[in-house]
């Protein structure tokens, strides 16, 4: 979307006393003042920032339907790519990697999708996406083309409601030592044993073409369901958390089936389960692959999409507001799904009701800094179970990412549907950040509130798809299925949110092209 820059003055007053003022960018990436700003009362404030990927210009075209003006110029490509994120780079650097000859647009100023990170202070701090599970081998692909390898990631920790901070936890120690109510704990043991040994069983992704009666039953079965058959106060506590969290909204709104395949490596180490980041955040891994694409634009807002029986032409909307048309045999659609109503010409009758079965979820991530440590520097992310309706869990970026004298936090704040308008009010995002920084900020001491001394906000408007009842069986596969000249990617082609997900899907979109071309070349 065009980058249109402005300046504006929010107010985040917290519980200490401490009041910051700062002016914003109404659109792009925030830059950092010189200078370390000093704590004062409410006298004399301070600088936080709140952003927001754009989104005025989609909204004209995409939202409200604005008249997109005739192109002034043509380009051509053997491959198209619309959208520049994790799934748009893979299928792009596949694309390359086989000679052909493809671009990749992507609306925002910068690449990569959800998985971006922002400097502050002297560090890397993701905005979004966080980490990984599985060294599949599309992410191993990209890693080789980054030059990078992944660290792997401490075991999460959780705050309990009693206070206690533990690691490990499904562990049978931990669960002995944390857990005092033995049914509590009990079920927590039966949960975790039926998801430990359900591997062949396990529901799995790129989802089938079509769904067997197991896996349509996981599909039609709300995590909240599957969670309350054991009986555990607690283990509804974490799933519900982690529903938030990790699928977008609450567990009486998500499917079983997307849960028991995420939670599984939510057991731990302990248990054979990794999970993977890099130090400054997956942005890492989108920036190296992003460097090594012959062909990226950014800021570039495909507007349309029109399919013809021998081409796909994709209509671009410029920064200086004219059109660019790129013609090709092919494209890869690796934007979400919600768009294709507006964003193809034909979109079809039974692709449309199954993109009005797909929700998707804002979320808002807070990069907390300070003085002295506000985190244990033990956990990459810390679940607190003490909260409801506020942050789910907290990322701690210096953990994995040494040699730093900062102190940064992230929150990550799942947000309802009818909240994303607030994300669009600068002054509304402001006070909703001043609320959830304050809810935080009270289980800390004294010491750390006062060292407080800058708050960062981010807020994704659509930046989750729901994995809700009913999706899978269906719904994801009618919304992504391919046609003559267009192939659809992204992890709502799964209707599953995660970087797997994402890589997979584009990469098979890549693929099927390819096999295309080489069929049409006689190779």
């Amino acid at each position: 979307m065009v980058n249109t820059r402005r300046d504006f003055l929010y107010t985040i007053i917290l519980g200490s006393g401490a009041v910051f003022l700062a002016p914003l960018p109404g659109c792009g990436p925030a830059r950092i003042d010189e200078g370390e700003p000093q704590v004062t009362k409410v006298a004399e404030p301070l600088r936080p920032r709140v952003g927001t990927p754009q989104f005025r210009v989609a909204h004209d075209f995409l939202r409200d339907g604005k008249p997109l003006p005739q192109p002034t110029t043509t380009v051509r490509k053997d491959v198209v790519v619309v959208g520049g994120g994790l799934s748009g780079l893979t299928a792009a650097l596949v694309l390359q990697t086989h000679g052909i000859d493809s671009i990749v647009l992507e609306s925002e100023a910068r690449l990569g999708g959800a998985a971006v990170s922002e400097q502050i202070k002297d560090v890397s701090v993701p905005l979004g996406s966080v980490y990984f599970v599985s060294r599949t081998e599309e992410i191993d692909m990209l890693m080789k083309v980054a030059r990078i390898e992944p660290v792997q990631c401490p075991d999460d920790a959780y705050i309990l409601a009693d206070g206690q901070i533990v690691q490990d936890l499904w562990s049978d120690k931990t669960l002995k030592d944390a857990i005092r109510d033995e049914r509590d704990r009990d079920g927590m043991k039966r949960f975790r044993d039926m998801l430990s040994v359900m591997d062949a069983d396990l529901p799995s992704y790129p989802l089938p073409a079509s769904l067997s009666q197991r896996l349509q039953a996981h599909d039609a079965q709300r995590s909240s369901e599957l969670a309350q058959q054991y009986g555990s106060a607690t283990l509804n506590t974490i799933i519900n958390a982690y529903s938030r969290s990790s699928m977008g909204a609450p567990s009486t709104k998500t499917n079983a089936y997307c849960l028991l395949n995420f939670y599984q490596s939510e057991l731990g180490s302990s248990f054979g389960y990794s999970r993977y980041s890099f130090p400054g955040g997956t942005s890492q891994l989108t920036n190296g692959v992003a460097a090594a694409l012959e062909n990226t634009r950014s800021s570039a807002l495909v507007a349309r999409v029109h399919e013809t029986p021998n081409t796909v032409e994709v209509d671009v909307v410029e920064l200086d507001g004219t059109v660019t048309r790129y013609i090709a045999p092919f494209a890869i659609i690796a934007v979400p799904k919600y768009q294709l109503s507006r964003l193809l010409t034909g979109v079809g009758v039974q692709r449309l009701e199954a993109l009005k079965k797909i929700t998707y979820a804002p979320y808002a991530t807070m990069q907390i800094s300070s003085r002295v440590a506000i985190a244990t520097g033990k956990a990459y992310d810390t679940w607190d179970l003490r909260v409801e309706n506020s942050y789910t869990d907290v990322i701690d970026p210096m953990c994995i990412q040494r040699g730093s004298s900062a102190h940064v936090v992230s929150l990550y704040v799942p947000l309802d549907p009818a909240q994303r308008t607030m994300l669009q009010d600068p002054d509304a995002f402001a006070r909703f950040a001043a609320t959830t920084v304050e809810r935080f900020a009270a289980s800390l001491t004294e010491e750390q509130r006062m060292s407080i001394t800058d708050v960062h906000c981010w807020g994704w408007g659509h930046g989750i798809v729901i994995p809700s009842p009913g999706s899978h069986n269906g719904a994801a596969q009618a919304a992504s299925a391919q046609t003559p000249r267009l192939r659809f990617a992204g992890t709502d082609s799964d209707c599953a949110p995660a970087i797997e997900n994402a890589t997979e899907q584009g990469a098979r979109a890549a693929r099927d092209i390819i096999a295309q071309l080489q069929q049409r070349s006689g190779r």
